[in-house]
C-alpha cells in the first residue's frame, strides 16, 4: 500500500483511537480528560497522558462512541470537541445519542451506529459489531446497547472491540464479517474484586487471545489495560500469557497498528 493511501492510527488509551486518512479524521471513544476521577471515583486517577486537548481538535470529521460509560462517552471531552469541530458528526448506540443531545449537540449531527458498512470518506468504511458488556443487549430501536467498530480500507480491516466479554453471539458475528487483519481487544478481565467496586470488566488476556485464534485474526493489540490502576493489567503479564500458548496470531503493541 502506498504512503498516500495508508491510514495513520494512534491509540489514545483505553479503547480510544484516532485515524487520519487523507483529509479525513476519525476519533473513537476519545477520553481526553480526568472526568472519571472528578465525577465518579477520586482514586481512579488517569495513568495515560492526555494526548490532545478537546478544544484543539478542530479538524475532526467523525466521532464514534462504543457505549455510554464515562471513559468512552466523556462529558468533559465530547461537548467541547463538538464546538471545536462543528463539521464533526457523531455515531453510537441509543443511550449515547441521547446523552449527546442532552449535552447540546444537534440531533442532525448524530446517527446510530451502523449495522452494515457505512462510508466515512477516503475509502474508509465502518460497521458496528454487537458488544457483550457484560452481555449483548438490545435497545428500543433494536440496536445493541454497546458496540465495537470494524473498519475496512483498501481490502484491509481493523476491529476495535470496545468493551466486551466473549460469548457465542460475538464469535458468530465476527466470523460472519470476513477476514480481520488487526483487532484491538480489551484485556481488563472481569473479576470479583472489580465487580465489588462497580467496575464492569471485559475479557481476560487468555479469552482475548482465544477469540483471536478462533476467529482467525492476524494481529492482536491488547487495550483497556492502561488507564486506571484498579482496572489494569501489566504488559509483562500480557506478554507472559502470549508466550505460554501456540497462538496463531502475532501480538503487537499499540504503536504498531496499521490499516
Amino acid at each position: 500500500m502506498s504512503p498516500a493511501t495508508r491510514a495513520r492510527i494512534e491509540h489514545l488509551g483505553q479503547t480510544g483511537l484516532r485515524i487520519d486518512l487523507g483529509e479525513l479524521t476519525v476519533l473513537v471513544d476519545p477520553y481526553l480528560s480526568h472526568s472519571v476521577q472528578e465525577l465518579d471515583a477520586p482514586d481512579l486517577v488517569r495513568q495515560v497522558p492526555i494526548p490532545y486537548q478537546p478544544d484543539e481538535l478542530t479538524t475532526v470529521d467523525w466521532v464514534l462512541i462504543t457505549h455510554e460509560h464515562m471513559d468512552h462517552c466523556d462529558p468533559h471531552t465530547l461537548p467541547t470537541l463538538a464546538l471545536a469541530s462543528p463539521q464533526a458528526c457523531f455515531m453510537g448506540p441509543l443511550a449515547v445519542r441521547r446523552q449527546l443531545e442532552q449535552w447540546g449537540i444537534s440531533a442532525e449531527r448524530i446517527m446510530p451506529a451502523p449495522p452494515d458498512a457505512f462510508d466515512l470518506g477516503e475509502g474508509l468504511s465502518v460497521q458496528a459489531i454487537p458488544a457483550a458488556h457484560p452481555r449483548i443487549r438490545f435497545d428500543h430501536d433494536g440496536q445493541p446497547q454497546a458496540v465495537g467498530y470494524l473498519f475496512r480500507h483498501h481490502g484491509r480491516s481493523l476491529y476495535l472491540a470496545g468493551d466486551t466479554s466473549v460469548c457465542d453471539e460475538l464469535l458468530e458475528a465476527l466470523k460472519g464479517v470476513g477476514s480481520i487483519n488487526t483487532a484491538l481487544l480489551p484485556v481488563n478481565e472481569d473479576n470479583f474484586f472489580r465487580r465489588k467496586r462497580g467496575i464492569v470488566g471485559n475479557m481476560s488476556i487468555r479469552e482475548a487471545f482465544g477469540l483471536a485464534a478462533e476467529v482467525g485474526i492476524q494481529l492482536v493489540v491488547p487495550v483497556h489495560w492502561d488507564m486506571f490502576a484498579a482496572n489494569s493489567a501489566s504488559p509483562e503479564e500480557i506478554k507472559a500469557v502470549y508466550k505460554t500458548g501456540a497462538w496463531s496470531f502475532e501480538l503487537i503493541e499499540a504503536g504498531g497498528i496499521s490499516l
